[in-house]
């Protein structure tokens, strides 16, 4: 079975960030640990579109590409 993921907005303390979440973890409230800082940050807004894990991974190379200030992926 292919893992599904979805964007969403989470928060740590006044930090806000967004990143891509694995379906099981994308929840409203949820509280969720991201790699590789392993820093955990509560789930405030889950976006609508998800994602394959295999699409993810190809959006995110080519979305590497296109950023010259960032090295690319091994």
């Amino acid at each position: 079975m292919t893992k599904q993921y979805f964007q969403c907005r989470m928060q740590r303390g006044t930090s806000e960030t967004t990143g891509w979440i694995e379906a099981r973890g994308a929840k409203t409230g949820a509280t969720v640990e991201l790699l590789p800082s392993r820093e955990t940050w509560r789930v405030v807004e889950v976006f609508d579109h998800g994602l394959p894990e295999d699409m993810l991974k190809e959006q995110q190379k080519l979305n590497r590409h296109s950023l010259p200030s960032v090295d690319p992926m091994a």
